[in-house]
C-alpha cells in the first residue's frame, strides 16, 4: 500500500511540476530594429528535441497595439501554444511581435515581420523548413495576408476569425492551414471564409475549417487554441527538394522564369552560390510553378 501511495505522489509531483513549468515559459523583452520602423517583440526560448528550432510567430489582435511591448501578451492563444510547445518537448523559438497604434499587420509592417522572421533563419538557429504562424481578429487576417505574399515561408498556419477577401487563393493554397470561425461572430463572416477556400480548392489547397456554434468574436479568438489544433499545424514541416523538382506540362511552353532568394528579393538571374532559392517558372498557357531549390554548392566549389 506505501509504494502505491508513493508512486501516487511521485506521478502527482511530475504532473503538477510539468504543469508550472509551463506556465513560468519566460518571453523577454526584444526590439527589431529595421530601416522602416522599430518593432518590438517577446521571445521566448523553448528548449526540446532536436538540433535546430522551430520558429513560431504569432500575431495579436487589434486591441492589443501599441508600444509598451506587453499589451500583447494579455492574449491566451500565446499561452497555449508555448505551453503545448513546452510539453511536447518542441524546440522552437516563439516570437510575438506588437503592432504600433496607427498600423495593421500589412503593408510596412508585414515587410518588417518578414525581416524579423528571414533575421533569425539567417543566424542558422532555426529550422527553414518549420516556420509557423498563429494570429487572431486582426493578427488572424494578418495571417492570411503574410500566406498570401509570402508562401514560401510557412509550413503552416492558423488563422482564426480572420478575412482572407481579396488576398491570392493560388499563393494561400500552398500552405496548409487550420482556421476556426465562430457562429455568433458579428465582426468576421464565415461566408468570406467559405468563399475564398472554395477558390483554394482550386489549387489542391490542405485545410481545416472549424465553425463553433455560439462562438463570438472573442469567443474564436480566446478558445480556439486547443492541443489538437496546434498539434495539425506543427505535424506539417516545408519538405525542401534537392535539385531540380521535375514538373510535367505536357506541351506547355516555358515562358519566363525568374529566381528570388528565400526572402522574397528578386534576382538578376539564376544564383550561382550556394543556398536555398525560389523560383518561378510561367508557362504559355497561363499556368505558374513556384519550385524550391536547393544548391548544393557554389559553382566555383
Amino acid at each position: 500500500m506505501k509504494n502505491r501511495f508513493f508512486i501516487f505522489f511521485f506521478l502527482l509531483s511530475i504532473f503538477s511540476w510539468t504543469a508550472a513549468f509551463a506556465q513560468d515559459i519566460e518571453f523577454t523583452k526584444e526590439n527589431f530594429f529595421d530601416a522602416a520602423m522599430n518593432l518590438p517583440y517577446r521571445k521566448a526560448t523553448i528548449p526540446g528535441y532536436g538540433d535546430k528550432a522551430s520558429l513560431v510567430i504569432y500575431l495579436h489582435g487589434g486591441s492589443s497595439k501599441g508600444n509598451d511591448n506587453e499589451t500583447q501578451m494579455q492574449e491566451p492563444g500565446i499561452n497555449s501554444i508555448a505551453t503545448w510547445l513546452m510539453q511536447s518537448n518542441r524546440k522552437a523559438i516563439m516570437l510575438v511581435p506588437q503592432c504600433p497604434t496607427d498600423k495593421a499587420w500589412l503593408g510596412t509592417t508585414q515587410d518588417v515581420l518578414v525581416n524579423l522572421l528571414n533575421t533569425y533563419i539567417a543566424r542558422g538557429a532555426v529550422d527553414a523548413d518549420k516556420v509557423y504562424i498563429f494570429g487572431g481578429s486582426m493578427g488572424g487576417t494578418g495571417t492570411w495576408g503574410m500566406l498570401s505574399n509570402h508562401p514560401e515561408l510557412f509550413a503552416a498556419a492558423m488563422p482564426v476569425a480572420g478575412n482572407p477577401t481579396g488576398l491570392n487563393a493560388e499563393a494561400i493554397a500552398k500552405t496548409p492551414i487550420f482556421t476556426v470561425m465562430g457562429t455568433a461572430d458579428r465582426i468576421m463572416k464565415i461566408s468570406d471564409v467559405e468563399s475564398f477556400l472554395a477558390l483554394m480548392d482550386a489549387y489542391n489547397a490542405e485545410y481545416v475549417i472549424n465553425i463553433e456554434d455560439g462562438w463570438t468574436h472573442e469567443d474564436v479568438c480566446k478558445n480556439s487554441y486547443t492541443n489538437e489544433r496546434i498539434a495539425w499545424v506543427f505535424k506539417h514541416t516545408k519538405a525542401i527538394p534537392t535539385g531540380i523538382t521535375s514538373v510535367n506540362h505536357e506541351d506547355d511552353k516555358v515562358a519566363h522564369v525568374a529566381w528570388f532568394s528565400i526572402n522574397g528579393k528578386r534576382l538578376v538571374s539564376e544564383p550561382q552560390e550556394k543556398g536555398v532559392y525560389i523560383k518561378k517558372i510561367l508557362y504559355s498557357n497561363g499556368k505558374s510553378v513556384v519550385e524550391k531549390h536547393l544548391k548544393a554548392c557554389s559553382v566555383n566549389g
